[in-house]
């Protein structure tokens, strides 16, 4: 679990105040060898890292160094804590300099510093249903050939793992006794049901982002697109709904792909403000029936199925592979991403 604050904010410092402060912790943990590495590193592929960026960078030169650094060193920055927070997507350089980060934000700050030390990094999304999803940046001890992660969050025991399992399902399944519904915070609510095939990052993105000083709303946004494949969660985890094991698309590119979610522009005439609906007349038939059923069911103000409800949200995920409430999500996420000028077709690419 990282450093949480009360909001609005953690200890004010500059950001020139920030990176000094970092530079005093660990200045006396730096090797000379890994702090000429980085610098030869930097200069090659022409990261605009500062002096102080590159020092801090070197003496976190393995895995369990960057979980350290960031369980301990690291604010989470909750940009959900308040309705008037705006959201971010932080570069790894500007992490250094606000002393804080997301979810999302620590995964790229830690693919990006264990990717300069040379460890092979990789992106694993594990996905949650009714629920936010969780990034992990895995790596493999090449000596015992096991995987370990890097991960930042605010829940505890969803943080990182020493590189002790040999597969990545193993690894995934550490994190569902832990991985509760946000919305209800009752470790009872078990929301983990699926993790995604490694992902690699500098492959589709290359590596400027890793130096850059705005925001990263290509990577938050364009990270997921349909050729990602997830699995299944093993038993019992996920098989009251699906087989364990069975491979699927993200849940929201699987709706697109099906017309269960669809976009529309507000006037007829004109492909300006599209928007994101569920078109219900586009499930199957026994789902629809379903869908139906659940609504009337559903009691929002205990946040997630219960009794019936969840009774009905099982059927209906053995039909599509999604719940009712994750059509909804899904579709509020997609109109974030169309209100920031992407398009559908950059998900959508095979």
């Amino acid at each position: 679990m990282s450093k949480l604050y009360t909001y609005p904010s953690p200890p004010h410092l500059s950001p020139q105040q920030q990176l000094a402060y970092y530079v005093q912790r660990i200045r006396t943990h730096v090797h000379p060898a890994a702090l000429a590495r980085i610098q030869t590193r930097v200069r090659e592929l022409d990261l605009d890292f500062s002096d102080e960026d590159v020092l801090i960078i070197a003496a976190l030169d393995n895995p369990r160094r960057v979980q350290w650094f960031l369980d301990n060193e690291v604010y989470y920055n909750n940009d959900h804590s308040h309705v008037d927070q705006e959201e971010t997507s932080m570069s790894p350089r500007t992490v250094l300099r606000a002393g804080m980060a997301h979810c999302f934000e620590g995964a790229m700050f830690a693919y990006a510093v264990n990717y300069l030390h040379g460890f092979e990094p990789r992106w694993v999304l594990l996905e949650g249903t009714r629920d936010v999803d969780h990034n992990l940046i895995v790596y493999q001890d090449h000596h015992a050939v096991r995987w370990g992660c890097n991960a930042h969050s605010g829940y505890p025991h969803l943080g990182g793992r020493e590189p002790e399992y040999f597969t990545l399902r193993e690894l995934a399944e550490t994190y569902v006794p832990y991985y509760y519904s946000g919305y209800t915070n009752n470790p009872a609510d078990l929301t983990l049901v699926g993790f995604s095939e490694p992902f690699d990052l500098v492959k589709k993105f290359g590596v400027g982002w890793m130096a850059q000083l705005e925001p990263e709303w290509d990577l938050y946004y364009l990270l997921v697109d349909d050729t990602w494949t997830f699995y299944r969660m093993e038993p019992p985890y996920g098989a009251q709904y699906r087989d364990a094991g069975e491979t699927h698309g993200y849940m929201m590119l699987d709706a697109l792909k099906h017309h269960w979610i669809e976009v529309r522009s507000e006037s007829a005439v004109s492909a300006e403000n599209p928007r994101a609906f569920v078109n219900i007349n586009r499930l199957p038939a026994s789902a629809l029936t379903i869908w139906h059923q659940f609504w009337k069911a559903f009691d929002p103000a205990g946040l997630l199925p219960r009794g019936r409800a969840a009774e009905l949200e099982g059927e209906f995920f053995k039909v599509t592979g999604t719940t009712p409430i994750d059509l909804k999500f899904n579709a509020e996420e997609l109109g974030y991403f169309l209100e920031k000028g992407y398009r559908v077709e950059q998900l959508l690419t095979t």
